[in-house]
Order: C-alpha cells, then sequence, then structure tokens
C-alpha cells in the first residue's frame, strides 16, 4: 500500500522547508510530506493525487497568499474530498477568512504563527487519527447498509416462502375438508339409493347409478392421485429420475385412460406428437403433466369439441402443446392458474369440479425437469397450453 500524503502549502520557502522537516522527522516512516508554494499549485496537486486514489488526511495551509487566499483553497479542497482535515496555519487570518474556512471547509483547527512544534505535531497526529477513524466509520457504515440490504431481502424472501407454505397448507385442508368430502358424499348416497331401492329400480336407473358412482370413483381417485403426488412433492419425497423415453406413448396411455371421459361429451382426442422424437426427463412426472392438462381441456371444452397435442422443436428442447377448442379464460383467471396463493376454481362444461391442483402439479414437475409452462387464451375461444422439457442430457 503506498504512503499517504500530509500537503502543506504556504508562499513562503522557509516556513514549507520547516513544516517538511518537522513533520518528516515525525511522520516520515508512514507518511510523505508534500508541499506547494501556492493555492493555485497546491490545488492541481491535489487533484492530481485523488485522480490517482491516493489520500491525503491532512493539508495545512497559510492564510495570507498571492493569489488563491488559503480559505478559498481549503473551501476547493472540501468539494474534492470532504474527508481530508483542513488545518489553517497563520499569523494574519482575518475573523472573515476563519469563518469562511469553518463554513465552507470544515476546519479542523486554527494555529497560530509562530507555532509550537510540539503543538504542530499533536495537532497533525491529531488529524490523522480523526480521519483515519472517520474511514473505518464510513466502512463500517457501508458493510452495515450491504448486511442491512441483505437482511431485508432474505426477510423478504422468507416471507415469501412462508406465505407459499401457509397457502398450501391452507390449499391442503381446503381438499380434504370439502373437495374430498363432497365426492364421498355423493358416493355414500348414491350407493345408498342403489342398495335401499334396488329390486324397485328399472335396469336402465341401475346402470344410471353405476355409471354415476363410477364417475365420481374416478375423479376422486384422480383427486387423490394428484394430492399424493403434490404431497410427496413438498415435502421433498419426490425425486427426478430422469431417463430417456417416447413422449408419444406416455401421450396415448394417457388419452387411452381419459378417452371415455372425453367420449362421453363427444370431443375428439388426437396425438399429433411423432413416434420418432426422444426426451430426456421423469417419464412419470411428464405423464402426470400430460393427464392433468388433457383432463382439464376435456373439462372445459364443449360437447362436439376437440383437443390436439402436438409438439415443436427448439434448441435443446421440445415444447409441447395442449390445444382445445373449449370456453377459454379471462386474462385474470390466466395469471391466477399456477399460484397456490390464488383461489381459481371454475366448473366444467358438463358441472366438473375441479381444485385448480393439476396445473399447480404440473408447474412444480415441470420447473422440476429444467422446462417451463406457460397458457394463452381467451374466453370463447379456446385455451393452449404449452411446456418444454429438454431433448438430451446436459
Amino acid at each position: 500500500m503506498e504512503k499517504q500524503i500530509i500537503l502543506c502549502v504556504d508562499d513562503e520557502e522557509i516556513i514549507l522547508e520547516a513544516l517538511q522537516e518537522q513533520l518528516d522527522s515525525y511522520f516520515g516512516e508512514e507518511y510523505i510530506v508534500e508541499t506547494a508554494d501556492s493555492g493555485e499549485d497546491a490545488l492541481e496537486f491535489f487533484q492530481e493525487m485523488t485522480n490517482e486514489g491516493l489520500q491525503i488526511p491532512v493539508i495545512i495551509s497559510d492564510y495570507i497568499m498571492p493569489g488563491m487566499k488559503g480559505d478559498e483553497l481549503l473551501k476547493e479542497i472540501h468539494k474534492l474530498s470532504s474527508d481530508s482535515l483542513k488545518i489553517l496555519l497563520t499569523g494574519q487570518a482575518s475573523i472573515e477568512g476563519i469563518s469562511n474556512a469553518i463554513n465552507n471547509a470544515q476546519l479542523y483547527r486554527y494555529i497560530a504563527k509562530p507555532w509550537d512544534k510540539d503543538d504542530l505535531v499533536l495537532t497533525v497526529k491529531e488529524a490523522i487519527k480523526s480521519f483515519l477513524q472517520e474511514i473505518k466509520i464510513k466502512k463500517q457504515n457501508k458493510e452495515l447498509l450491504i448486511l442491512n440490504a441483505s437482511l431485508e431481502e432474505k426477510v423478504i424472501q422468507r416471507t415469501k416462502e412462508l406465505r407459499q407454505v401457509n397457502a398450501s397448507k391452507d390449499k391442503f385442508f381446503s381438499i380434504i375438508a370439502h373437495d374430498l368430502k363432497s365426492p364421498f358424499t355423493a358416493l355414500l348416497g348414491l350407493s345408498e339409493i342403489l342398495i335401499e331401492n334396488w329390486e324397485e329400480m328399472s335396469e336402465d336407473d341401475k346402470i344410471d347409478f353405476i355409471k354415476n358412482i363410477h364417475t365420481s370413483s374416478k375423479n376422486t381417485f384422480n383427486l387423490l392421485q394428484n394430492l399424493l403426488e403434490w404431497s410427496q412433492s413438498q415435502t421433498g419425497r419426490v425425486r427426478v429420475e430422469a431417463t430417456r423415453f417416447f413422449p408419444y406413448n406416455v401421450i396415448h396411455e394417457n388419452i387411452s385412460v381419459l378417452c371415455q371421459h372425453a367420449d362421453n361429451k363427444g370431443i375428439t382426442l388426437i396425438n399429433k406428437v411423432p413416434d420418432s422424437i426422444c426426451c430426456f426427463a421423469d417419464q412419470n412426472m411428464i405423464s402426470t403433466v400430460f393427464r392433468n392438462l388433457i383432463s382439464n381441456s376435456i373439462k372445459f371444452t364443449n360437447e362436439g369439441g376437440s383437443i390436439e397435442v402436438s409438439v415443436s422443436a427448439t434448441n435443446n428442447s421440445y415444447q409441447f402443446c395442449i390445444s382445445d377448442t373449449g370456453i377459454g379464460m379471462s386474462e385474470d383467471t390466466v395469471s391466477k392458474l399456477f399460484n397456490i396463493t390464488e383461489k381459481v376454481q371454475r366448473s366444467g362444461t358438463a358441472d366438473e369440479t375441479g381444485t385448480g391442483l393439476g396445473l399447480i402439479l404440473c408447474k412444480e414437475f415441470i420447473e422440476k425437469n429444467k422446462g417451463n409452462i406457460f397458457v394463452e387464451s381467451q374466453q370463447n375461444e379456446g385455451s393452449k397450453f404449452f411446456f418444454t422439457i429438454p431433448k438430451t442430457q446436459d
């Protein structure tokens, strides 16, 4: 580290020599004592040193000098470095000059000529000590500001995480208290009516009741399946086991499972994904995503509509699209879809119910597989759900 500078300014050479000798004998090992014989030269030197990143803790200036007086010099130096300590050394300083230096340059001390060497050394020593303390305090304050900003950011992040945890907990209990209770109540009611009235019921009525029980059971099973997968993901028990697989087969299997629901509404399911493309992701997670997105499209598509699964290639990923001719969504609904803190519950075109949990699960699973998911939709014009997964292992 380069030595710091003590700058002495006076228009009399004998004064500068005396100052340099006395200060150098005490501070010479740690500081360089520099001199200037005019205010203009001193200001130019000060600017050069500060531009080079050198510190000048103390500047001692005479008051009466040709050209720029001492108080004006200290005022200009204060503009360049408010930390430097300014000492006025003169036997002819006016009250006005000292006041100017105090008010506009934060004058540290005034020393009268002729000065006492010990007093001069002690004054400079205390000035340097004050300078170093001020630098230390500013450094500590800067560190505290950085630390406070970091702590504030952590508090914000932690608050966000806690809000997310609370929303997850509320969602979990809401599903258990309402969304699971309701279908089981329907199952119990339907089965009880069927048992009590079996003999009196026609065969067609019996088949209708059994179909309703089957539909309710299937929906409840799907909900339980999503709930189990989601709860496992929240507790960190779900691990991504990425492998190479053919998405065509996964889509085909899910369409086979969901085709009965689609057939009941006269909805056509189309798999346009080529059987040749291969992806690298967790096949079970991606299967869950396809199941939820296709099921969701069936729910919100009117009778006679269609749902199409297609794919396009990007640089390192495949982008899948589940497109339907359904009822679509408003911008407000779209903005809330993948956020667990927002409540989005809509009945399907055949009064199907849902929790919105499936889409949240889709988002988590896609992000765990290094992909993105988003949606484009307009009311009464259908919806398109997009997600990406990698082509190959990184």
